[in-house]
């Protein structure tokens, strides 16, 4: 049977001059012609140009969330790659130079430019954009620009009264669409300059620049009472700007090498705080902080030394200071009852964290088939940060004023770790098939409090001076971790065309309990935690994880590959808090060459991840700090998060003569989370119909599923030129309880409505583009 390769080349063509496809399906075409030899290639490169159109079928914020085609209709795609210099082709010199330039007609554009002069200097620049869209279905009746720091509502809007559910007419009238998202604009520098084989010097300047905003609670006082706190959801503005730099002297010796290097950090927030006007109780207006400014330096000595042929020794010391000074975003002054208890009783936090890091490896080449291998580090975060005693409003009352039972006053407590590790390890080859890898990992975490508030002498509760834990290890609820670990490794080639690989880890991690912990950077009632309760990242637990997998090389056209994790965590220790946990993965792969230019791969992904938690109904206080809660208090919380992934691709060369080139590929992904409570019997504090207590029971799944069908092709219609066309369809289906919530008439109590949806789309993209190659 004769195949119409011109009808085919037809079909193709037509479909790409549709439309234009997504931006990072549309990577340069560099390729250069079949055989074409490598040191050619690295001596006279291959510049190229690409322009060409995409078109987007419809606007989603989470289809284009980070390729910048958020938005329905035409962008342009440009590519370049240009570069030259005398050190190329036949040219006798050192000079090299080049340009570059990715999706410049999208947000996630990139430019560069690079010279050099062989082993003499080099000079890079680089610059890029990534615009993160989070939300398009985003609703609020502010009025403030995205980014902006000051939010109203518009005239007349009124307020809400205190126990609404939903707004009225005229106030649903004034809601309004916003979309959020987040901009990233980096521009980089870097220089190197080489004295001599033995001597150079390196500098880096990074300049990050960050705008628009991320949604955000903004918690309201002005309504007072028992129900005194109101939500409004508000784009936080992220108007930040980061300088970075780097400088390094480098020394490398005949058997010894050494880096004395600086590394620099400069975050500056343009903004103090956000304002916003209250909805509920009182239109008036309320401030928030945004983050504070602060620096970064940090010295660095690295360097290793070859002892032997056999022996070496690498090690590296650094010290940083992170300081933060801004001012507050409050007032200096004192109120009520307790007068020598300012708002705020400094101008500002003189923030101060020191940290010093030390590292030490020995390697030995104990015998041709056995190495060894010994590490220590040590890394320690000193928070100096003074501490003193903060008043804070509480939103549930009504009262503006301290009345001496401390309930609205608090310590800053500033955390300190110390973290030591050893690391031993040997690598034994068996055989030329075998090799086997043992290892032995011990760490050792302490955290202490640097309180400079000798006492507690400022509050006026007896019981206030009692709970607040001032100084040694009161603020950490485990002072001291020490985790112990075995690693075991297994490596077989059984043959040319069977690998398999196997290992196994045990870990032991023990956490000291400090019983009498009271958290003084919380309320009085509220610093306690329910006996028996430990975070699960500091808890006592037993990890065991077992992985492995295998290559199969079928025949000269079939390769299968399998591979899968298993890992269980186990906190025996924890009263309360998670009692375990489990995470599964498997992953398959095939690919089959049938022709020389033509394959076929497939691939399938299974992942399975299940916590349990048991807790209390009653909340931390003096009276159950420091005795186990009874059965009729608990209840019980599963976590269980599954997801299945299939996929196939293709590839064609070779057709109408060697000048068409096609791709294919198909993707389906489907997630599902389930959140199951269950009381333990027998519980009496509360009935599963009791709402406002807890709830009870299986909530509805949350569920994604995203398909994805892709095509590319390419046609040569000249040695230098070259068609591209492509297209793509992508679905996401997804549901969420969470989002009921921000919808009007069903919001919580207090919370303002932005009607955000999970996100669903159906999106068709398609590209076309000319890519010319010369040199």
């Amino acid at each position: 049977m004769k195949t119409n390769y011109r009808n085919l080349t037809v079909r193709v063509l037509n479909l790409a001059v549709q439309g234009a496809l997504v931006a990072m399906f549309a990577i340069p075409a560099v390729a250069m012609a079949e055989g074409e030899d490598d040191v050619a290639a690295l001596t006279n490169p291959t510049n190229y140009l690409e322009i060409g159109v995409e078109n987007t079928s419809r606007s989603s914020a989470k289809f284009g969330e980070y390729n910048g085609l958020n938005k329905k209709g035409v962008d342009a795609i440009g590519n370049f790659g240009i570069s030259g210099g005398d050190a190329y082709g036949q040219g006798s010199g050192t000079m090299r130079w080049g340009v570059t330039g990715t999706d410049l007609g999208t947000t996630s554009r990139e430019l560069g430019a690079t010279m050099s002069n062989q082993g003499t200097w080099d000079l890079r620049i680089k610059y890029d954009e990534l615009q993160h869209n989070i939300t398009d279905t985003y609703q609020t009746p502010y009025q403030g620009s995205m980014g902006g720091n000051n939010f109203v509502l518009p005239t007349g809007f009124g307020t809400v009264a205190n126990t609404f559910t939903s707004l009225t007419a005229p106030q649903i009238a004034t809601i309004h669409n916003v979309d959020i998202d987040t901009k990233r604009k980096n521009t980089s520098f870097s220089a190197g300059y080489h004295f001599n084989p033995q001597w150079d010097l390196k500098f880096d300047f990074n300049h990050l620049d960050q705008s628009g905003a991320k949604l955000m609670g903004f918690a309201s006082d002005a309504l007072g009472g028992a129900t005194g706190e109101r939500i409004a959801i508000l784009p936080n503005p992220t108007d930040y700007t980061t300088d970075t730099v780097n400088l390094a002297l480098n020394w490398v010796g005949d058997k010894r090498h050494l880096t004395v290097s600086y590394f620099g950090s400069f975050f500056k927030d343009n903004y103090n705080a956000v304002t916003w006007t209250t909805f509920a109780g009182a239109n008036v207006t309320d401030s928030m902080s945004t983050p504070p400014s602060n620096q970064f330096h940090q010295f660095n000595l690295t360097g290793g030394f070859v002892i032997s042929s056999a022996t070496k020794l690498a090690g590296g010391l650094s010290y940083g200071r992170n300081t933060q000074n801004d001012s507050f975003a409050g007032t200096f002054t004192t109120v009520g009852a307790l007068t020598t208890v300012p708002v705020l009783p400094v101008n500002s936090l003189n923030g101060l964290v020191v940290t010093t890091h030390a590292d030490l490896k020995l390697t030995n080449q104990t015998t041709k088939d056995l190495v060894l291998s010994a590490g220590l580090k040590y890394n320690e975060r000193d928070n100096r940060t003074p501490s003193n005693l903060y008043r804070f409003d509480d939103l549930g009352t009504t009262s503006q004023a301290l009345t001496g039972t401390a309930n609205q006053v608090v310590f800053n407590t500033p955390m300190s770790h110390r973290r030591t590790q050893l690391e031993l390890g040997g690598d034994y080859r068996i055989d030329k098939r075998q090799s086997l890898h043992l290892g032995y990992e011990y760490e050792r975490i302490s955290r202490w409090c640097n309180n400079s508030v000798a006492s507690s002498a400022l509050l006026t509760s007896a019981a206030a001076q009692a709970y607040y834990a001032l100084g040694g290890t009161g603020c950490a609820q485990v002072p001291e971790n020490k985790e112990n670990k075995v690693v075991m490794g297994y490596r077989l080639r059984a043959n040319e065309d069977v690998s398999f690989n196997a290992g196994y880890t045990y870990s032991r991690r023990k956490a000291d309990i400090n019983s009498s912990f009271y958290n003084p950077m919380q309320a009085l009632s509220a610093g306690f935690e329910n006996f028996g309760y430990v975070a699960f990242f500091d808890a006592s637990r037993k990890e065991h994880h077992l992985k492995a997998g295998a290559n199969w090389q079928a025949t000269e056209k079939l390769e299968l590959g399998l591979n899968g994790r298993y890992t269980k965590d186990s906190y025996d220790d924890s009263t309360l808090g998670v009692q375990d946990g489990h995470a599964a993965s498997i992953n398959l792969d095939a690919t089959y060459a049938y022709s020389e230019n033509n394959s076929v791969s497939a691939y399938a992904s299974w992942q399975d991840r299940e916590r349990k938690i048991l807790s209390s109904n009653l909340a931390g206080s003096p009276t159950n700090a420091s005795a186990i809660q009874a059965a009729e208090n608990m209840w019980t919380n599963d976590l269980i998060d599954r997801n299945d992934t299939l996929g196939i691709g293709a590839k064609q060369k070779g057709l109408m003569g060697g000048r068409l080139q096609l791709a294919e590929d198909v993707t389906y992904s489907h997630s599902t989370t389930s959140y199951s409570t269950a009381l333990v019997a027998p519980f009496t504090l509360a009935t599963c119909t009791a709402t406002s207590n807890l709830s009870c029971g299986s909530l509805p799944d949350i569920k994604s599923e995203l398909l994805q069908f892709k095509f590319t092709g390419s046609y040569q219609v000249s040695k230098p030129g070259k068609v591209v066309a492509g297209y793509m369809y992508q679905r996401l289906k997804s549901n969420d309880f969470f989002f009921n919530a921000y919808q009007t008439g069903y919001t919580p109590t207090g919370v303002l409505p932005t009607n955000q949806q999970a996100p669903n789309y159906s999106v068709n993209a398609l590209f076309v583009a000319y890519n010319y190659t010369f040199r």
